[in-house]
């Protein structure tokens, strides 16, 4: 069987894509160029096409980061050993910190869902955009298969599936919308604005 493990990122990888996160957040995917986020690193445009040979795959890459950060982080939390409802609690309370901590990333993916992938014009930008749609797709089948396992067993209401799925993750990933971080911000708010979000989500399926 083929390896499909991804190569491991570098520092200056990494690097290129959190500077062009908060390009493309603040001026917008259609407006920000490559020579915005050369600019946001402080470094010249060749750094960046060094690694990513187009605006086009820089952007991908952007979303398949968005997409990874979640992805590391909420299979852990399933087990099953839970009830539905206790997989998906915790699911919700760790989504929802790592993707405000990853914010920028978020807000981007945001944006690319719509429109974007029909500009994308080489086949790596195409092939890239289609990586993101799957990887997307994952990670709502992980949410798909709690929610389904609730409502066979009773402890949510048997409704369409695929609408209380498209329910569930815009009331989780809500906060994208409108959060931003303050230096004066409690330590107890991103627990509390967790936990009641996962309050709101459970109590909106039972």
């Amino acid at each position: 069987m083929a390896d499909t493990k991804k190569p491991e990122m570098s520092a200056s990888q990494a690097e290129i894509l959190d500077a062009a996160a908060e390009v493309f957040m603040r001026l917008g995917t259609e407006t920000a160029s490559i020579d915005d986020v050369a600019r946001q690193l402080g470094s010249t445009k060749g750094r960046i096409y060094h690694h990513f040979p187009s605006k086009g795959v820089l952007l991908a890459e952007v979303c398949l980061r968005a997409a990874d950060f979640v992805l590391k982080k909420v299979p852990p939390v399933i087990t099953p050993v839970a009830t539905p409802e206790e997989n998906l609690r915790q699911m919700i309370l760790t989504h929802i910190p790592e993707v405000l901590r990853t914010l920028p990333y978020h807000k981007v993916i945001i944006q690319s869902y719509v429109g974007v992938q029909q500009k994308s014009t080489t086949p790596l930008e195409r092939a890239l955009f289609a990586q993101v749609q799957q990887e997307r797709k994952t990670y709502e089948t992980l949410f798909r298969e709690v929610l389904r396992a609730g409502m066979e067993d009773g402890s949510f209401r048997a409704q369409n599936l695929s609408i209380t799925l498209q329910s569930v993750l815009l009331m989780i990933n809500a906060p994208v919308f409108w959060y931003r971080p303050r230096d004066d911000e409690p330590e107890s708010f991103l627990p509390e604005l967790s936990t009641q979000l996962a309050d709101m989500a459970l109590a909106s399926l039972r």
